[in-house]
């Protein structure tokens, strides 16, 4: 029901009314089920299923207090749970009921003012959860509204001013944070579009809260809801032990494409089904894919354009109408490059815009192009981890439709700097297609002006100790420990042979002759390993305690770190997968990783990809490891007090001891503080020298990561601050980067 706008949707309301009336006497749980799956999932179709529930309440108030009572305890577990999405759906949802009679506009005064209750007096403090919270009563008082205007107003004056004076204070602190800006040719929004909102929701007070976005068939049973029965409600209560991570507040929707101004507030709430439809289908690609190609059936011809619907749609102009299937693409890529960070992972967005390009193979393949044309116009404005999501989104979505893309449009990018924004993107996405791919195919599509953004050959390791490059002792050593290897050798015959070769070189000393001796061993475990992922796997596991005895100090594990980078220097991705699996054997440790990367000898290659995806990665790994101890604690301390509840004997002991996983956890979270502290300390020493970068592009890109590692780990930098300003954040340092600090200080605040 209510799949398009039709004028049978009035009979059709009424006739599954009367169905659903009689199902509910005996299959209650059955109908109740679906009504919930039904207003969650499909969230355009608000509209349609409050003005089914107020036709139940109409018929039979116990059934209407039913379905009332249900969702209100499907909105209490959203809020427990921090589902915001959830609770934005069925907050909007309520507000409709107000329409058809079936609460009091008390009621939902009083739901609302559950939100608000942080902001009581006005000078609330400026944080996420309270983000959050104005976020969802100004979604709802957008469609509540028209009713509490007429039942309620000066308790609808009073909310919209109490959330308006936030939305001011918010701004204020966000005034000129560039942390949460995916393009800096405009001025900076902050970190959400809370001001976008409350300018919409004006927008919609100034027209007497009509809202013609969507059909709203409600109107069409006033005189069945006249009579209806009003149900109380519970109070909601707010969630209080959720982390300032759980709250959300979406990002601003990004325009893309040009679009009529005086249909701003139309766009909006278009988009913000759109939105809503990605959020609660985020499981399942293929469902949301098709349901968002519905969206536009509840909307009046005059609404929006339909490329997919119209004869010609090569003749629809976005700039004199609005066109649904660019308000879409816009939703999905504002998604992708959501800061401060995406609420899903990357390729969810990725497989969801291959499952609507091969439902309408046309015209959403040439949207996509025209979304993407859109950004890399303006690539030199983008932030830097922006433009990283985008180049893997780009690979992915090529390589499952044949590899076709026109490349003419941006032949230029090869004759440009090789650290300028669009070079650098161009060709880190034809690595990544390589990737996924072989480089003779990626370069057989390509134009011949592409050459000099392609490798002059194939990812490959660089074996150090061929025959041309070595010295006659030095080719015995390789020789001989290559026999052992291939011969599947033990570890301890591998150092017996380097212990007899090295012995014999009485002219160096025992610290060379070790570092020799490392080395020789590292690239022979390399090359054993380098046909496959598994047979590096393998390598690397056989010979850990040669590899871990070898790097007995700092200087050691960062020698093997950069004997691994100059074995790979023609292969990133096996690289980042060799340096990942060093780190989980233990041979090398995290602070030996950034050491590396940040090593001088990469001053001008700072827009390279691959050393920041090994940058994160490795933070990411110390994160995921504190959790797990976290986790870890818990059981034992759960388990440990069970026993003592229990009186278990003395001797019978817990499988884990609480204060072995405490002792683990502080020296893990000890090795977490020293890679912030130490990641901002080399970011920092990098940008404040003149010699840190090659010149202002290079620069530009080591900043733009810099910030960007700020706002990915923004709570660790800020359980750090204190460390952070008195030996990092200095006035040595420089502005710039103090300033970053400072604005990752207010967005952590907001």
């Amino acid at each position: 029901v209510g799949d398009k706008n039709t004028p049978t949707l009035q009979n059709n309301l009424e006739a599954l009314s009367v169905v659903l009336e009689k199902d509910c006497v005996k299959h209650e749980l059955t109908v109740m089920r679906t009504f919930r799956q039904c207003v969650l999932e499909l969230p355009w179709k608000v509209t349609v299923y409050s003005t089914l529930a107020g036709l139940l309440n109409a018929k039979n108030s116990e059934t209407g207090e039913k379905v009332v009572a249900l969702m209100h305890a499907v909105l209490r577990g959203s809020l427990a749970k921090g589902d915001w999405g959830s609770v934005k759906v069925l907050m909007r949802f309520f507000a409709l009921l107000v329409s058809t009679n079936s609460i009091a506009a008390s009621t939902l005064i009083g739901m609302l003012d559950t939100f608000l209750a942080p902001l009581a007096g006005g000078s609330a403090k400026v944080s996420a959860s309270n983000n959050c919270y104005v976020f969802i009563v100004l979604s709802t008082l957008l469609w509540a509204g028209r009713s509490l205007k007429e039942h309620a107003p000066a308790e609808l004056e009073q909310r919209l001013e109490l959330a308006a004076k936030y939305v001011q204070a918010q701004a204020e602190i966000n005034q000129g944070n560039t942390l949460s800006t995916v393009f800096h040719d405009t001025p900076p929004k902050g970190s959400n579009t809370l001001a976008h909102l409350l300018d919409v929701v004006r927008a919609v007070a100034g027209n007497d809260w009509k809202i013609d976005a969507i059909y709203a068939p409600f109107e069409l049973f006033a005189s069945e809801f006249a009579q209806a029965k009003q149900h109380e409600l519970p109070a909601l209560e707010l969630p209080t032990e959720l982390a300032a991570t759980a709250f959300y507040t979406p990002s601003e929707f990004l325009q893309l494409v040009p679009s009529p101004s005086d249909q701003a507030v139309r766009k909006y709430v278009l988009q913000d089904f759109i939105a809503d439809t990605l959020t609660q289908l985020e499981g399942n690609r293929k469902d949301c894919g098709k349901c968002l190609m519905q969206i536009h059936n509840l909307c009046s011809e005059d609404v929006c354009s339909v490329m997919t619907a119209v004869q010609h749609p090569e003749d629809v102009d976005p700039e004199s109408t609005l066109v649904f299937e660019y308000m879409m693409a816009e939703v999905l890529f504002s998604f992708l490059l959501q800061l401060p960070e995406g609420l899903y992972r990357e390729m969810y967005y990725t497989s969801l815009a291959i499952e609507l390009r091969k439902a309408e193979p046309v015209i959403l393949a040439n949207v996509f192009e025209t979304m993407v044309e859109s950004i890399v116009a303006r690539v030199q404005f983008i932030d830097v981890e922006c433009l990283n999501r985008l180049s893997n989104w780009l690979a992915v979505y090529i390589s499952n439709f044949g590899f076709q893309w026109d490349w003419t449009k941006w032949e230029s990018a090869a004759s440009e700097p090789v650290d300028s924004p669009k070079h650098r993107f161009v060709q880190e996405t034809l690595l990544k297609l390589i990737r996924l791919s072989y480089l003779d195919r990626v370069r057989a599509m390509l134009p011949d002006s592409y050459s000099a953004l392609l490798p002059a050959k194939a990812p490959a390791h660089n074996f150090k100790f061929t025959v041309q490059a070595m010295d006659e002792r030095t080719r015995e050593v390789s020789v001989a420990v290559g026999r052992c290897l291939k011969s599947k050798g033990s570890v301890e015959q591998a150092l017996a042979i380097l212990q007899e070769h090295y012995s014999k070189w009485a002219d160096i000393d025992d610290d060379r002759r070790q570092s020799l001796a490392r080395e020789m061993l590292v690239e022979h475990v390399l090359l054993l390993g380098s046909k496959t992922f598994s047979h590096m796997l393998n390598a690397i596991e056989k010979f850990m305690p040669a590899l871990q005895k070898f790097g007995d100090s700092p200087e050691a594990k960062l020698q093997i770190a950069q004997v691994t980078e100059d074995f790979w220097l023609g292969n990133p991705q096996f690289f980042a997968i060799t340096i990942d699996k060093l780190v989980n054997y233990r041979v090398i440790d995290p602070a030996t990783v950034i050491a590396m990367l940040f090593d001088d000898g990469h001053v001008g290659s700072w827009s390279k990809f691959q050393y920041w995806e090994i940058l994160h990665n490795t933070v990411k790994k110390v994160n995921m490891r504190v959790v797990q101890l976290q986790g870890r604690l818990e059981a034992a301390v759960t388990a440990a007090n069970a026993m003592a509840d229990d009186d278990t004997p003395a001797e019978t002991q817990p499988a884990e001891s609480v204060e072995h996983v405490e002792a683990t956890l502080a020296q893990m979270v000890q090795e977490q503080r020293d890679v912030v502290v130490s990641t901002a300390r080399h970011f920092a020493r990098l940008l404040s020298s003149g010699s840190g970068a090659s010149g202002e592009l290079d620069r530009a890109w080591l900043h733009g990561r810099f910030k960007e590692f700020l706002r990915t780990y923004r709570i660790q930098v800020m359980e750090n601050a204190s460390t952070l300003e008195s030996s990092v954040f200095t006035a040595e340092a420089s502005g710039d980067v103090r300033q970053a600090f400072e604005d990752v200080r207010k967005l952590s605040a907001a």
